[in-house]
């Protein structure tokens, strides 16, 4: 029954003037789910096996980092629920070992011309954590040290309601109180357009809109 629940369940949702996505509004990749006629299960596996071709002729012979982003960046599915990596400056260490490729930070050229776009995956961390505690937190930073409940990229028309919850096993490995390295369980409320954290913390205020919040 739950494989059942989730394979029917909807890539994105979107009306008017808000589209709610796992990680990245590609308005390509959109299209081509809602023409495809099956549910997700039979999506992944048909854009899967139209890449496999492709590795075997166009990228026979193409760079490890090309093939891994054609992967990535070509397949509409996991675009929408893992977003488009791109190289990164310098090689970094995450999920357990280096990596040369990394997430595309789309949200930086996007100015609202579908609407406000509400996405998770990418890991914020509340300003106040992970200070002068002699570590880096794992995985890249891709919004900054200063980084604070607010609408993203120029328009100011995407808000990342990911705060690193599934952060928490480092938190727990290194013996420090929940939060410290600015994990948070975290809900977008709309139209009203406030953030509520599960711990009880105070509700915070993001007022909304393209163009309004640079």
């Amino acid at each position: 029954r739950c494989w059942s629940f989730f394979r029917g369940q909807p890539l994105a949702l979107e009306r008017e003037g808000l589209r709610v996505v796992h990680a990245m509004w590609h308005p390509e990749s959109a299209e081509k789910i809602r023409k495809f006629r099956g549910d997700v299960v039979v999506a992944y596996d048909h854009y899967t096996t139209l890449l496999d071709e492709r590795l075997r002729t166009d990228l026979k012979d193409a760079p490890k980092d090309e093939r891994e982003m054609a992967i990535q960046n070509e397949h509409p599915v996991t675009v929408l629920t893992a977003g488009m990596e791109v190289p990164a400056k310098e090689p970094y260490f995450a999920g357990g070992k280096m990596r040369t490729l990394e997430r595309h930070r789309w949200w930086e050229s996007y100015e609202g011309e579908a609407g406000l776009v509400v996405v998770g995956h990418y890991w914020r961390r509340l300003t106040g954590g992970g200070e002068d505690l002699g570590f880096e937190p794992t995985g890249p930073a891709l919004f900054g040290a200063d980084d604070a409940p607010a609408w993203l990229g120029p328009g100011g028309a995407v808000m990342c309601v990911d705060y690193s919850a599934g952060l928490r096993f480092e938190e727990r490995g290194r013996g420090l109180p929940e939060g410290s390295i600015g994990t948070a369980l975290a809900a977008l409320r709309v139209p009203e357009m406030t953030l509520h954290f599960a711990d009880g913390s105070p509700t915070v205020n993001v007022p909304a809109g393209p163009r309004e919040c640079e």
